[in-house]
Protein backbone atom coordinates (compact mmCIF):
# COMPACT_ATOMS: atom_id res chain seq x y z
CA UNK A 1 0.00 0.00 0.00
CA UNK A 2 1.35 3.41 -1.02
CA UNK A 3 -0.94 5.92 0.62
CA UNK A 4 -3.16 4.14 3.24
CA UNK A 5 -5.06 5.46 5.30
CA UNK A 6 -7.67 6.39 2.84
CA UNK A 7 -10.20 7.48 5.32
CA UNK A 8 -10.41 8.63 8.50
CA UNK A 9 -10.89 5.04 10.83
CA UNK A 10 -8.83 4.66 13.81
CA UNK A 11 -7.45 1.47 14.75
CA UNK A 12 -10.82 -0.38 15.37
CA UNK A 13 -11.90 0.76 12.02
CA UNK A 14 -14.28 3.47 13.45
CA UNK A 15 -15.23 6.90 11.14
CA UNK A 16 -13.77 9.86 12.98
CA UNK A 17 -17.45 11.10 14.64
CA UNK A 18 -16.31 14.52 14.41
CA UNK A 19 -15.69 14.59 10.74
CA UNK A 20 -18.93 12.82 10.04
CA UNK A 21 -20.85 15.01 11.65
CA UNK A 22 -19.32 18.10 9.82
CA UNK A 23 -19.71 16.39 6.44
CA UNK A 24 -23.25 15.67 7.24
CA UNK A 25 -23.83 18.88 7.99
CA UNK A 26 -21.88 20.01 4.50
CA UNK A 27 -24.50 17.97 2.84
CA UNK A 28 -27.84 19.38 4.15
CA UNK A 29 -26.66 23.15 4.28
CA UNK A 30 -25.42 22.55 0.82
CA UNK A 31 -28.61 20.99 -0.35
CA UNK A 32 -30.47 24.05 1.02
CA UNK A 33 -29.27 26.25 -0.98
CA UNK A 34 -31.35 25.26 -3.68
CA UNK A 35 -34.50 25.90 -1.85
CA UNK A 36 -35.90 29.79 -1.75
CA UNK A 37 -34.72 29.90 -5.73
CA UNK A 38 -36.36 29.15 -9.60
CA UNK A 39 -34.20 26.81 -11.24
CA UNK A 40 -33.78 28.63 -14.01
CA UNK A 41 -32.14 31.10 -11.83
CA UNK A 42 -29.93 28.84 -10.03
CA UNK A 43 -28.56 27.57 -13.63
CA UNK A 44 -28.13 31.23 -14.37
CA UNK A 45 -25.92 31.43 -10.96
CA UNK A 46 -23.78 27.93 -11.67
CA UNK A 47 -22.71 29.52 -15.13
CA UNK A 48 -21.69 32.83 -12.75
CA UNK A 49 -19.94 30.44 -10.31
CA UNK A 50 -18.11 28.54 -13.22
CA UNK A 51 -16.11 31.68 -14.00
CA UNK A 52 -15.62 32.59 -10.58
CA UNK A 53 -14.50 29.00 -9.85
CA UNK A 54 -11.83 29.38 -12.85
CA UNK A 55 -10.74 32.88 -11.27
CA UNK A 56 -9.82 31.34 -7.34
CA UNK A 57 -8.45 27.91 -9.21
CA UNK A 58 -5.80 29.80 -10.75
CA UNK A 59 -5.50 32.56 -8.22
CA UNK A 60 -3.84 29.48 -5.55
CA UNK A 61 -1.53 28.66 -8.50
CA UNK A 62 -1.14 32.76 -8.40
CA UNK A 63 -2.04 33.35 -12.19
CA UNK A 64 -4.93 35.29 -12.08
CA UNK A 65 -7.26 36.54 -14.56
CA UNK A 66 -10.42 38.78 -12.92
CA UNK A 67 -13.38 37.54 -13.83
CA UNK A 68 -14.64 40.80 -16.04
CA UNK A 69 -11.43 39.79 -18.24
CA UNK A 70 -12.25 36.08 -18.78
CA UNK A 71 -16.06 37.40 -19.94
CA UNK A 72 -14.08 39.25 -22.49
CA UNK A 73 -12.54 36.62 -23.66
CA UNK A 74 -15.40 34.21 -23.88
CA UNK A 75 -16.41 37.22 -26.26
CA UNK A 76 -12.81 36.92 -28.15
CA UNK A 77 -11.92 40.31 -26.84
CA UNK A 78 -8.37 39.38 -25.98
CA UNK A 79 -5.76 41.90 -24.61
CA UNK A 80 -2.66 42.32 -26.73
CA UNK A 81 -0.44 41.73 -23.96
CA UNK A 82 0.81 38.39 -24.44
CA UNK A 83 0.79 37.07 -20.84
CA UNK A 84 -2.70 38.52 -20.11
CA UNK A 85 -3.99 36.82 -23.08
CA UNK A 86 -2.49 33.81 -22.07
CA UNK A 87 -4.06 34.05 -18.77
CA UNK A 88 -7.42 34.81 -20.44
CA UNK A 89 -7.23 31.46 -22.76
CA UNK A 90 -5.92 29.41 -19.36
CA UNK A 91 -9.15 30.46 -17.55
CA UNK A 92 -11.32 29.79 -20.68
CA UNK A 93 -9.08 26.69 -20.66
CA UNK A 94 -10.33 25.63 -16.96
CA UNK A 95 -13.81 26.58 -17.60
CA UNK A 96 -14.26 24.83 -20.69
CA UNK A 97 -12.74 21.68 -19.45
CA UNK A 98 -15.73 21.73 -16.56
CA UNK A 99 -17.95 22.49 -18.44
CA UNK A 100 -16.70 18.87 -20.43
CA UNK A 101 -16.46 16.79 -17.54
CA UNK A 102 -19.87 17.10 -15.58
CA UNK A 103 -21.90 14.75 -17.65
CA UNK A 104 -18.71 12.06 -17.62
CA UNK A 105 -18.48 12.76 -13.77
CA UNK A 106 -22.68 11.77 -13.39
CA UNK A 107 -21.03 8.02 -14.16
CA UNK A 108 -21.05 6.15 -10.31
CA UNK A 109 -17.47 6.28 -9.43
CA UNK A 110 -16.43 6.70 -12.65
CA UNK A 111 -13.57 9.92 -11.71
CA UNK A 112 -11.50 7.45 -9.50
CA UNK A 113 -10.32 5.68 -12.79
CA UNK A 114 -6.84 6.37 -14.31
CA UNK A 115 -8.45 7.30 -17.43
CA UNK A 116 -10.47 9.55 -16.44
CA UNK A 117 -7.55 11.50 -14.39
CA UNK A 118 -5.67 11.50 -17.42
CA UNK A 119 -8.71 12.84 -19.79
CA UNK A 120 -8.62 15.56 -17.06
CA UNK A 121 -5.45 16.09 -18.06
CA UNK A 122 -5.61 16.03 -21.66
CA UNK A 123 -8.40 18.22 -22.01
CA UNK A 124 -6.96 21.04 -20.01
CA UNK A 125 -3.81 20.78 -22.02
CA UNK A 126 -5.34 20.43 -25.33
CA UNK A 127 -7.67 23.54 -25.27
CA UNK A 128 -6.80 26.66 -27.39
CA UNK A 129 -3.60 28.27 -26.46
CA UNK A 130 -2.42 25.69 -23.96
CA UNK A 131 0.31 24.91 -26.22
CA UNK A 132 2.81 27.04 -24.21
CA UNK A 133 1.65 25.72 -20.79
CA UNK A 134 3.40 22.50 -22.21
CA UNK A 135 7.02 23.46 -21.82
CA UNK A 136 8.34 22.79 -18.21
CA UNK A 137 11.30 23.99 -16.15
CA UNK A 138 12.28 20.39 -14.61
CA UNK A 139 16.12 19.38 -13.43
CA UNK A 140 17.12 22.58 -14.97
CA UNK A 141 16.31 22.47 -18.74
CA UNK A 142 13.22 22.53 -20.38
CA UNK A 143 10.84 19.71 -20.90
CA UNK A 144 7.81 19.22 -23.16
CA UNK A 145 4.59 18.17 -20.94
CA UNK A 146 2.53 15.48 -22.99
CA UNK A 147 -1.19 15.79 -22.27
CA UNK A 148 -3.20 13.44 -20.41
CA UNK A 149 0.37 11.57 -19.89
CA UNK A 150 1.65 10.22 -16.43
CA UNK A 151 5.18 11.88 -15.68
CA UNK A 152 8.44 9.83 -16.74
CA UNK A 153 10.82 11.82 -14.27
CA UNK A 154 10.66 12.05 -10.43
CA UNK A 155 10.15 15.53 -8.85
CA UNK A 156 10.18 16.94 -5.86
CA UNK A 157 7.25 19.64 -4.44
CA UNK A 158 8.25 21.76 -1.34
CA UNK A 159 9.26 19.39 1.22
CA UNK A 160 7.31 16.20 -0.60
CA UNK A 161 9.09 13.82 -2.46
CA UNK A 162 6.44 12.63 -4.84
CA UNK A 163 6.12 8.55 -5.73
CA UNK A 164 8.99 7.67 -8.18
CA UNK A 165 7.59 7.73 -11.95
CA UNK A 166 8.07 4.53 -12.48
CA UNK A 167 5.95 3.50 -9.49
CA UNK A 168 2.89 5.49 -11.06
CA UNK A 169 1.27 3.08 -12.94
CA UNK A 170 0.78 0.75 -10.46
CA UNK A 171 -0.05 4.03 -7.87
CA UNK A 172 -2.83 5.07 -9.84
CA UNK A 173 -4.52 1.30 -9.98
CA UNK A 174 -4.04 1.23 -5.65
CA UNK A 175 -5.86 4.72 -6.04
CA UNK A 176 -9.18 3.38 -8.32
CA UNK A 177 -9.08 0.55 -6.46
CA UNK A 178 -9.25 2.07 -2.85
CA UNK A 179 -11.47 4.57 -3.83
CA UNK A 180 -13.89 3.61 -7.20
CA UNK A 181 -15.52 0.53 -4.94
CA UNK A 182 -17.41 2.72 -2.32
CA UNK A 183 -20.49 1.21 -0.90
CA UNK A 184 -23.12 2.70 -2.85
CA UNK A 185 -25.51 2.33 -0.13
CA UNK A 186 -22.80 4.54 2.23
CA UNK A 187 -24.57 7.95 2.71
CA UNK A 188 -23.96 11.17 1.03
CA UNK A 189 -21.42 12.49 4.11
CA UNK A 190 -19.45 9.06 3.99
CA UNK A 191 -18.64 9.55 0.35
CA UNK A 192 -18.11 13.48 0.68
CA UNK A 193 -15.28 11.95 3.04
CA UNK A 194 -14.19 9.28 1.04
CA UNK A 195 -13.85 12.16 -2.01
CA UNK A 196 -11.97 14.35 -0.08
CA UNK A 197 -9.77 12.28 1.51
CA UNK A 198 -9.10 11.08 -2.62
CA UNK A 199 -8.22 14.78 -3.59
CA UNK A 200 -5.34 14.97 -1.30
CA UNK A 201 -4.20 11.29 -1.94
CA UNK A 202 -4.11 12.74 -5.85
CA UNK A 203 -2.00 15.71 -4.61
CA UNK A 204 0.52 12.91 -3.00
CA UNK A 205 0.40 11.09 -5.96
CA UNK A 206 1.21 14.09 -8.65
CA UNK A 207 0.89 11.97 -11.28
CA UNK A 208 1.41 14.85 -13.99
CA UNK A 209 4.98 16.73 -14.73
CA UNK A 210 2.95 20.14 -14.03
CA UNK A 211 -1.35 20.72 -13.75
CA UNK A 212 -1.69 18.52 -10.68
CA UNK A 213 -3.33 21.86 -8.67
CA UNK A 214 -6.03 22.34 -11.38
CA UNK A 215 -6.47 18.97 -12.32
CA UNK A 216 -6.93 17.72 -8.37
CA UNK A 217 -9.37 20.53 -7.89
CA UNK A 218 -11.19 19.84 -11.65
CA UNK A 219 -11.33 16.08 -10.18
CA UNK A 220 -12.60 17.77 -6.81
CA UNK A 221 -15.56 19.64 -9.08
CA UNK A 222 -16.16 16.26 -10.67
CA UNK A 223 -16.47 14.29 -7.36
CA UNK A 224 -18.82 16.39 -6.15
CA UNK A 225 -21.33 15.99 -9.13
CA UNK A 226 -20.39 12.33 -8.81
CA UNK A 227 -21.73 12.06 -5.26
CA UNK A 228 -24.54 13.85 -6.12
CA UNK A 229 -23.80 16.93 -3.11
CA UNK A 230 -27.02 18.77 -3.91
CA UNK A 231 -26.40 22.44 -3.75
CA UNK A 232 -22.90 21.93 -5.62
CA UNK A 233 -22.42 24.54 -8.33
CA UNK A 234 -24.39 27.06 -6.20
CA UNK A 235 -20.67 27.35 -4.35
CA UNK A 236 -17.43 26.63 -4.99
CA UNK A 237 -14.75 25.27 -2.71
CA UNK A 238 -11.96 26.87 -4.88
CA UNK A 239 -12.90 30.37 -3.31
CA UNK A 240 -12.31 29.01 -0.21
CA UNK A 241 -9.68 27.48 -0.77
CA UNK A 242 -7.96 30.45 -2.58
CA UNK A 243 -8.74 32.64 0.42
CA UNK A 244 -7.01 30.46 2.81
CA UNK A 245 -4.24 29.62 0.61
CA UNK A 246 -1.61 29.34 2.51
CA UNK A 247 -3.80 26.51 5.49
CA UNK A 248 -4.83 24.81 2.48
CA UNK A 249 -1.58 23.81 1.14
CA UNK A 250 -0.05 23.64 4.99
CA UNK A 251 -2.87 21.15 5.53
CA UNK A 252 -1.81 19.13 2.08
CA UNK A 253 1.23 19.03 3.55
CA UNK A 254 0.38 17.72 7.38
CA UNK A 255 -1.94 14.92 4.90
CA UNK A 256 1.86 14.28 3.24
CA UNK A 257 3.67 13.16 6.50
CA UNK A 258 4.78 9.67 6.68
CA UNK A 259 3.31 7.73 9.85
CA UNK A 260 4.17 9.10 12.96
CA UNK A 261 3.78 6.40 15.57
CA UNK A 262 2.70 3.53 16.78
CA UNK A 263 -1.11 5.07 17.58
CA UNK A 264 -0.99 7.32 14.15
CA UNK A 265 -2.95 4.90 12.12
CA UNK A 266 -2.26 1.85 10.08
CA UNK A 267 -0.84 2.47 6.79
CA UNK A 268 2.47 4.43 5.94
CA UNK A 269 0.87 7.67 6.19
CA UNK A 270 -0.47 9.75 8.77
CA UNK A 271 -4.03 9.53 10.16
CA UNK A 272 -3.89 12.53 12.32
CA UNK A 273 -2.48 14.54 9.43
CA UNK A 274 -5.23 13.21 6.90
CA UNK A 275 -7.64 14.15 9.72
CA UNK A 276 -6.14 17.42 9.97
CA UNK A 277 -6.92 18.01 6.23
CA UNK A 278 -10.25 17.09 6.56
CA UNK A 279 -11.36 19.00 9.59
CA UNK A 280 -9.75 22.00 7.26
CA UNK A 281 -11.65 21.08 4.17
CA UNK A 282 -15.37 20.75 5.70
CA UNK A 283 -15.12 23.43 7.84
CA UNK A 284 -13.94 25.68 4.36
CA UNK A 285 -16.70 23.89 2.41
CA UNK A 286 -19.15 24.93 5.07
CA UNK A 287 -17.89 28.31 5.36
CA UNK A 288 -18.63 28.57 1.90
CA UNK A 289 -22.21 27.58 1.40
CA UNK A 290 -23.08 29.46 4.83
CA UNK A 291 -21.36 33.26 2.25
CA UNK A 292 -23.66 31.58 -0.46
CA UNK A 293 -26.76 31.29 1.86
CA UNK A 294 -25.98 35.16 3.34
CA UNK A 295 -25.83 36.18 -0.57
CA UNK A 296 -28.60 34.02 -2.20
CA UNK A 297 -32.13 35.49 -0.01
CA UNK A 298 -34.60 36.21 -2.64
CA UNK A 299 -35.70 39.84 -0.54
CA UNK A 300 -31.98 40.51 -0.35
CA UNK A 301 -31.28 40.49 -3.89
CA UNK A 302 -34.63 41.85 -4.79
CA UNK A 303 -33.75 45.28 -3.04
CA UNK A 304 -30.07 44.90 -4.37
CA UNK A 305 -31.39 44.88 -7.84
CA UNK A 306 -33.17 48.05 -7.06
CA UNK A 307 -30.19 49.87 -5.70
CA UNK A 308 -27.97 48.49 -8.17
CA UNK A 309 -30.24 50.30 -10.92
CA UNK A 310 -30.85 53.81 -8.99
CA UNK A 311 -26.97 53.76 -8.38
CA UNK A 312 -26.09 53.13 -12.28
CA UNK A 313 -28.33 55.39 -13.38
CA UNK A 314 -27.39 58.61 -10.92
CA UNK A 315 -23.71 57.97 -12.42
CA UNK A 316 -22.43 56.48 -9.16
CA UNK A 317 -21.00 53.48 -10.34
CA UNK A 318 -18.40 52.92 -13.19
CA UNK A 319 -21.01 51.79 -15.66
CA UNK A 320 -23.56 52.77 -18.33
CA UNK A 321 -26.80 53.75 -16.71
CA UNK A 322 -29.38 51.15 -17.32
CA UNK A 323 -32.80 51.57 -19.60
CA UNK A 324 -35.65 52.64 -17.75
CA UNK A 325 -37.81 49.71 -16.29
CA UNK A 326 -34.67 47.83 -15.88
CA UNK A 327 -35.36 47.29 -12.28
CA UNK A 328 -39.11 45.90 -12.79
CA UNK A 329 -38.09 43.18 -15.82
CA UNK A 330 -34.55 42.10 -13.69
CA UNK A 331 -36.87 41.93 -10.55
CA UNK A 332 -39.48 39.87 -12.55
CA UNK A 333 -37.14 37.49 -13.66
CA UNK A 334 -35.22 36.66 -10.36
CA UNK A 335 -38.71 35.31 -9.55
CA UNK A 336 -39.93 33.73 -12.06
CA UNK A 337 -36.47 32.68 -14.31
CA UNK A 338 -37.77 32.93 -17.40
CA UNK A 339 -40.50 34.68 -19.46
CA UNK A 340 -41.17 35.19 -22.76
CA UNK A 341 -40.64 37.78 -24.79
CA UNK A 342 -44.79 39.02 -25.17
CA UNK A 343 -45.01 39.35 -21.62
CA UNK A 344 -42.05 41.95 -20.80
CA UNK A 345 -44.87 44.79 -22.21
CA UNK A 346 -47.36 44.04 -19.50
CA UNK A 347 -44.98 43.88 -16.76
CA UNK A 348 -43.56 47.35 -17.46
CA UNK A 349 -47.15 48.24 -18.67
CA UNK A 350 -44.92 49.98 -21.79
CA UNK A 351 -45.46 49.73 -25.62
CA UNK A 352 -44.43 46.63 -27.50
CA UNK A 353 -41.61 48.73 -28.82
CA UNK A 354 -40.24 50.28 -25.56
CA UNK A 355 -40.65 46.39 -24.20
CA UNK A 356 -38.34 45.32 -27.47
CA UNK A 357 -35.71 48.12 -26.96
CA UNK A 358 -35.57 47.28 -23.47
CA UNK A 359 -34.87 43.18 -24.05
CA UNK A 360 -32.16 43.93 -26.68
CA UNK A 361 -30.00 46.25 -24.27
CA UNK A 362 -30.10 44.23 -21.71
CA UNK A 363 -28.80 41.32 -23.88
CA UNK A 364 -26.31 43.50 -25.56
CA UNK A 365 -24.98 43.89 -21.85
CA UNK A 366 -25.19 40.61 -20.39
CA UNK A 367 -28.04 41.47 -17.86
CA UNK A 368 -30.20 38.72 -19.77
CA UNK A 369 -29.38 36.34 -22.16
CA UNK A 370 -31.84 34.23 -24.88
CA UNK A 371 -31.09 31.03 -26.47
CA UNK A 372 -32.83 32.65 -29.83
CA UNK A 373 -33.79 36.27 -31.38
CA UNK A 374 -37.50 34.70 -30.16
CA UNK A 375 -37.37 32.24 -27.49
CA UNK A 376 -37.49 32.97 -23.71
CA UNK A 377 -35.36 35.49 -21.70
CA UNK A 378 -33.57 34.46 -18.63
CA UNK A 379 -31.08 36.61 -15.96
CA UNK A 380 -27.82 36.54 -16.96
CA UNK A 381 -24.96 37.22 -13.61
CA UNK A 382 -22.23 39.43 -15.68
CA UNK A 383 -19.31 39.83 -13.19
CA UNK A 384 -20.57 43.84 -12.56
CA UNK A 385 -24.15 43.17 -12.24
CA UNK A 386 -22.84 40.40 -9.81
CA UNK A 387 -20.27 41.63 -8.02
CA UNK A 388 -22.84 44.35 -6.50
CA UNK A 389 -25.55 41.58 -6.02
CA UNK A 390 -23.18 39.65 -4.01
CA UNK A 391 -20.76 41.17 -2.63
CA UNK A 392 -17.00 39.39 -1.91
CA UNK A 393 -17.76 37.04 -4.35
CA UNK A 394 -16.35 38.60 -7.05
CA UNK A 395 -13.40 41.04 -6.26
CA UNK A 396 -12.88 45.01 -7.76
CA UNK A 397 -11.86 45.86 -10.87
Amino acid sequence: MYFTPVLPVDMKNNIDEELLALAEKVCIRSAALSGNHNRVVLNSLKELLRKTNSYYSNQIESEETHPLDIEKAMRREFFEDGKRKRLQLLSLAYIDTQKELEPLSLIENNIFTKDFLLGIHAKFYTKEGMDSFLDVYSDEKIIKMLPGELRVNDVYVGKHIAPKHNELASICREFENQYKNIDTTSTKAMKLLYLLSSHHRLTWIHPFLDGNGRVSRLFLDAGFLNIDIDGYGLWTISRGLARSNKEYKKHLAFADMPLQSATDGRGPLSLRGLKYYLKFMLETSLDQIEFMHKNLQLTSLSIKIDKFVLLANNKMLDIQPLPPYSDMLLKELLVKGELSRGEVKNIIKKSDRTATTLIKTLIQREYIESNTPKSAIRLKFNSTFASYLMPNLIPSY
